[in-house]
C-alpha cells in the first residue's frame, strides 16, 4: 500500500496531470477527488474508481488526507490552501502562481510555516533534478563563484503566471538568497495591476545580479549562470557545462571548453505529457513528476520542498518590484516590499476556471483525454 493518501482537489485539465502523477509515485496513491463542477468530478471518480465531494472540507474530514492537491486556478487557492492547512494535512502541492496578492501569499505561507506543513507551490522547473545536479557542481566551486544569471529569453507576456518559472530559476541559481533591491520596467502599462511582459536587474543580499531581457534574441529562449570560472547554459532545455582550464589566469570566453559527459544529454523535460502509456493513461510529464516527488521528498526527508510555497511568495514579490521600479519611475525598489496590498492579476486563463471561458464542447474533450477508452 502507499504511504502517502492523496486528495485532489479540482478536476481541471492540470489536475488530471497531477492526479496521475500521484499515481505513478510508489508512495502515493490517490485517495478521493473534490470539485464543484459535477461533470468533472464525475469523470475523474470513474477513472480513478475513488470517492467524489463538491466541497474539499468533507473530503478532508471523511478521506484521511495526507497530501492535499488544490489544482486550482489563482482566484480560490488562497482560500482553499489555508483550508487545506487548518484542516491539519502533512502537506500541500498547489498550482502556480500562488496569489495575486502578496499579503494573501503571506497567509497562505503562514498557515503552513505555523503548522509544520510541508508547502509547494507549482509545477516548476527548479524541481527538474537535472538542474538541482548542475547547481550541485557548481557548489562544488568546479566553475568558480557565481557572478551573474542572465536569462536571454525575456518574460514573455507574463511576469507572474509564466515568469515565475524564470524568476524560480533564478532564485536556485542565485543560492535562494533574497533580493536586495530590483529595477525594472514592463512591457505595456505600469500603472497596471494585470500581468505583462518585463525586463530588468535583480540584485541579491548575496551579492549575485540577476538580469532578466525583454525580448527573445538569436540565443532563443534560455539562460546563463556566469561564474568566475565558467558558465553553466541552459538553451531551450539543453544543458551544458562550460570551464576555463586550470592554468588559465583570467578566463574568457574563447578560453571556455564544453565539460562532457557531466550533465544528461537531451532535454530536461524528457518524455512530455501528450503521449499515452501501456495502460492507455496520458504521461503527464517529467516535471509533473519530479514536482510530485519533491512534495514526497520533503515528507520523507523533513526538508522543504524545491519549489515551495515560500519560493512562490518570493518570486511573486521579485515580479511586483521590477513593476514598481517603472511605476517609480525606474528607481530601484527595496525588498521586502511593504506594502503587502500590492497584487498582480494574472491572465484570465490562470485567474479563473478555463471551462467557462473556452466553453463545454472546447473544454471536455481536453479532459477526457486523459485517459483511452
Amino acid at each position: 500500500m502507499a504511504k502517502y493518501r492523496v486528495g485532489v482537489i479540482g478536476c481541471g485539465r492540470k489536475g488530471g496531470q497531477h492526479a496521475r502523477a500521484y499515481a505513478l509515485n510508489p508512495l502515493t496513491e490517490v485517495a478521493a477527488f473534490a470539485d464543484t463542477d459535477p461533470e468533472n468530478l464525475e469523470l475523474y471518480c470513474k477513472y480513478y474508481g475513488v470517492p467524489g465531494y463538491s466541497d474539499y472540507r468533507e473530503m478532508l474530514e471523511k478521506e484521511a488526507v495526507d497530501i492535499a492537491a488544490p489544482i486550482l486556478p489563482v482566484r480560490p487557492n488562497p482560500e482553499v490552501v489555508v483550508g487545506c492547512a487548518e484542516a491539519g494535512v502533512k502537506a500541500i502541492l498547489c498550482e502556480k502562481p500562488i496569489a495575486a496578492s502578496l499579503a494573501d501569499a503571506d497567509r497562505m505561507v503562514a498557515a503552513c510555516q505555523s503548522r509544520g506543513i510541508k508547502f509547494g507551490a507549482g509545477d516548476l522547473d527548479r524541481n527538474l533534478p537535472q538542474y538541482w545536479q548542475a547547481l550541485e557542481i557548481i557548489e562544488s566551486g568546479e566553475l568558480g563563484e557565481v557572478k551573474s544569471i542572465n536569462f536571454n529569453g525575456g518574460s514573455g507576456t507574463e511576469m507572474s503566471g509564466g515568469g515565475c518559472q524564470l524568476f524560480s530559476l533564478m532564485r536556485l541559481f542565485a543560492g535562494d538568497a533574497d533580493v536586495a533591491w530590483a529595477i525594472g520596467w514592463v512591457a505595456d502599462d505600469p500603472q497596471s495591476d494585470h500581468d505583462q511582459g518585463v525586463a530588468g536587474y535583480l540584485r541579491f543580499t548575496n551579492g549575485i545580479e540577476g538580469f532578466m531581457h525583454r525580448e527573445t534574441d538569436a540565443r532563443g529562449n534560455g539562460f546563463e549562470v556566469s561564474c568566475t570560472r565558467g558558465v553553466f547554459r541552459s538553451s531551450d532545455g539543453h544543458l551544458s557545462l562550460w570551464k576555463a582550464a586550470d592554468d588559465v589566469d583570467r578566463p574568457t570566453w574563447q578560453t571556455l571548453s564544453k565539460v562532457e559527459g557531466v550533465l544528461p544529454e537531451g532535454r530536461v523535460y524528457g518524455r512530455m505529457s501528450g503521449d499515452y502509456d501501456q495502460e492507455g493513461w496520458r504521461w503527464p510529464g517529467d516535471r509533473n513528476i519530479a514536482s510530485v516527488q519533491s512534495i514526497v521528498d520533503a515528507l520523507e526527508k523533513n526538508i522543504e520542498p524545491r519549489g515551495s510555497g515560500d519560493n512562490g511568495r518570493k518570486v511573486l514579490e521579485m515580479a511586483i518590484a521590477l513593476r514598481e521600479s517603472h511605476r517609480r519611475g525606474h528607481v530601484p525598489v527595496r525588498l521586502p516590499l511593504e506594502d503587502r496590498s500590492l497584487r498582480l492579476f494574472p491572465k484570465s486563463s490562470r485567474m479563473d476556471n478555463k471551462k467557462p471561458q473556452m466553453g463545454r464542447e472546447t473544454y471536455m474533450p481536453q479532459i477526457q483525454g486523459k485517459r483511452q477508452t
